[in-house]
């Protein structure tokens, strides 16, 4: 089974995040929080996104950055381990 390409999003300082959710799923993303439970507010707005296949991703990534309330979209390395 292929490992779906993953990516990050930070979302800008207060931006609450349940208004991105219509697009996420418009755009086949699955995001998950990268420190859930966390109250530090500088760790709340991180995400990890995945999708099955990589340039549909990258899209979905150009997209994304555009967003209102979204300070960065991008890929993971290669090599990192997962969120």
């Amino acid at each position: 089974m292929d490992t779906p390409a993953q990516a990050v999003l930070l979302l800008q300082p207060g931006a609450p995040f349940a208004p991105l959710q219509p697009l996420l799923k418009q755009l086949g993303l699955d995001a998950r929080p990268m420190h859930p439970g966390s109250t530090d507010p500088t760790l709340q707005g991180w995400y990890t996104l995945s999708h099955p296949d990589a340039a549909q991703l990258d899209a979905a990534l150009r997209r994304l950055q555009q967003a209102p309330g979204v300070d960065g979209a991008y890929r993971k390395p290669e090599g990192e381990p997962p969120g």
